[in-house]
Parts: structure tokens; sequence; C-alpha cells
């Protein structure tokens, strides 16, 4: 046999076994791919929780804005059940937004978590060692 017949084929076996490893960087491409695009869903879902918190914090804040009347300040005459009313709205609408509060921050934990395990499963894919299938083995020429 000639040294020349031997690398042909050498080079035509590795030309045959590489079509198995194309095929699973492809598989992992097209994965790493599609959790991507998991990935920009959950991104925008959890800046849409944030951007939904801030107004939350500013609606707390708002809230606990005591109104004229309470303060004594008014320049109308009030009634101390109608101060004593509209503080006892205020606690309410206090705890309604404290629990859509608590609501979007359990689903943003939620999401995260998801993120996370996605994220785990890109750095998997993409650190994956390219094996050569084992039914093939290279013997040195004699």
């Amino acid at each position: 046999m000639s040294l020349r017949f031997v690398g042909f084929l050498l080079v035509a076996l590795i030309c045959v076994s590489s079509g198995p490893l194309r095929a699973q960087e492809s598989e992992s491409a097209v994965e790493i791919n599609r959790i991507q695009t998991l990935l920009t869903v959950l991104n925008a879902e959890l800046k849409s929780d944030l951007d939904q918190v801030l107004l939350l914090q500013e609606a707390i804040k708002a809230n606990a804005r005591a109104p004229l009347e309470a303060q004594g300040r008014s320049p109308d005459a009030v009634s101390y059940e109608d101060v004593a009313a509209a503080q006892r709205r205020a606690v309410q609408r206090e705890a309604a937004i404290n629990a859509r509060l608590d609501a979007i921050l359990s689903r943003s934990a939620s999401l995260d978590a998801t993120k996370q395990l996605l994220v785990e499963r890109i750095r998997e894919l993409s650190h994956m060692p390219q094996q050569a299938p084992s039914n093939l083995e290279i013997r040195p020429a004699r």
C-alpha cells in the first residue's frame, strides 16, 4: 500500500465520520437558538415585572402621603369621620398594592429560576466536548 493511498483513506474516514459531528453541532446550535429565543421572552417579561414593581412602589409612596384634610391644612371644614374613612381607604389601597407587589415578585422569582436553568443548558451545549464516533478506529499505517 502506498503512503498516498493511506493518506487518502484517512481523509475519507475523517470526512465520513465528521457527518455525525456536524449533525450533532447543528442540533446543538438549533437548541441554543431556541433557548436564546426563550431567554429573550423571559427577559422581556422580567423587564415588564420590574416596570410594574417600580410603578407600584411609586403608588405606595403616593398613597402614604397624607391628604391636606388629614394634616389639618384643608381650607374646607372636614369631619373626623371623613378623615378616618379616607385613612381606611388608604390602608386598603396599600394592602391591595402590596398584594399585587408580592404576586409580581413571586412571578419574577419563578421566571428568574427558569432563566437560570436555560442559561445553564446553553452553557452545557456550548461546552459539549466534540467526540469522535466510537465505532471508528484510526490505525497507523504499517
